[in-house]
């Protein structure tokens, strides 16, 4: 099977305990073998610059990857039963995190999406525990 006819423009909706309202955007979807990549851009106000997102999941290692670029640019690991290490580049300087996954949902079945719930645990404050999900929208519905 040729790639680039594997990857599927979509509409997602994203979750996450960071922002109050689900963001609905246009993104690609795309499997590797039993990898799933998902693609999409976000801005929440005028004032940031538009942040892409990589997100890849592995279900084989029970393990995702984000790589964020924009106002924050980052590459978090994700992976249950293991506290994975990552650095977040900010306007501020850089602020090292450990990650402690606490459970991953792959896409199958019924789940047209994954969602991951871990603890971010920053060398400078407080832990921030968090639900991130996206999930893939009917075509039809409005952005």
């Amino acid at each position: 099977m040729d790639n680039a006819s594997n990857e599927e423009k979509c509409l997602f909706e994203i979750k996450t305990g960071l922002y109050g309202e689900p963001l609905k955007t246009m993104g690609l979807v795309s499997k590797e073998g039993t990898r799933t990549v998902y693609n999409w851009t976000e801005k929440h106000n005028e004032n940031e610059k538009e942040t892409h997102f990589v997100l890849t999941l592995i279900k084989e290692e029970s393990k995702a990857i984000v790589i964020r670029n924009g106002d924050v640019t980052s590459r978090m690991v994700f992976e249950v039963g293991n506290r994975t290490k990552s650095s977040m580049l900010t306007s501020f300087g850089p602020i090292d995190v450990e990650i402690d996954t606490e459970y991953i949902n792959f896409p199958g079945g019924l789940i047209d999406g994954a969602e991951i719930s871990y603890t971010l645990d920053p060398d400078s404050g407080e832990p921030i525990r968090n639900i991130f999900s996206i999930k893939r929208l009917l075509q039809n519905e409005e952005i």
